[in-house]
């Protein structure tokens, strides 16, 4: 009933409302908050918070299409694109020599034009010779690969780890410096190729990953 953002009803009036203890009302209040549903502003209130994407880690998946499953509306922005060589990181990842040829490409991810994830992805130049960032802005990574080269990415190692977010990505996602975030990073393949190296750096906010264990 609430709206995302809005500032709900004071304890007094929610006991009035309710015909509730004031003591019921703030442990209502203090569990929702941390269930991630209200957050409060000092001196102004509590609030309502945008519920958090979650991402299943059940399958192969891609950002773009997870996130319209999830009923919103996918977007990104070139950051930047460009071909560069392999550093001793990026070389280990992909399988090359340090020094071989990638593209580098930087991409802010968004969800109803929120921002929610810095993609950094680094794809080895023999693997897409000719890739250019306008076939990626307008078809996607994985979906430009299956198009233009026959190659469909079908398998990945992820690993995550907590972090928080430096002043350069805190500026693009749209949070403060020292923000909790998410570094990802993800190798991925086609068949038995490596296609990608790509690190990300998500809000830790407004992500969330559920693993399906069996």
């Amino acid at each position: 009933e609430w709206p995302v953002n809005s500032k709900i009803p004071t304890e007094r009036e929610l006991c009035t409302l309710f015909k509730v203890s004031r003591i019921t009302v703030r442990q209502a209040l203090s569990e929702l908050e941390q269930e991630g549903y209200l957050y409060r502003k000092q001196g102004r209130g509590t609030f309502v918070t945008a519920p958090k994407i979650e991402q299943r880690l059940s399958h192969f998946y891609s950002f773009s299409e997870e996130i319209r499953d999830m009923g919103y509306s996918p977007s990104s922005r070139m950051l930047d694109f460009r071909i560069v060589k392999a550093d001793e990181s990026v070389a280990n990842n992909l399988g090359l020599n340090r020094g071989d040829p990638v593209y580098s490409i930087r991409r802010l991810r968004l969800a109803n034009e929120e921002p929610f994830a810095i993609e950094n992805s680094f794809v080895p130049c023999d693997v897409c010779p000719g890739l250019s960032s306008e076939d990626i802005s307008s078809k996607g990574l994985y979906n430009t690969m299956n198009i233009n080269y026959g190659l469909i990415p079908n398998e990945a190692v992820e690993t995550f780890e907590a972090i928080a977010i430096d002043a350069e990505n805190a500026h693009y996602l749209n949070v403060s410096r020292n923000s909790p975030g998410l570094l990802l990073e993800r190798v991925t393949r086609a068949d038995q190729t490596i296609v990608e190296y790509c690190h990300s750096i998500i809000r830790g906010d407004r992500y969330k990953y559920q693993i399906l264990l069996k």
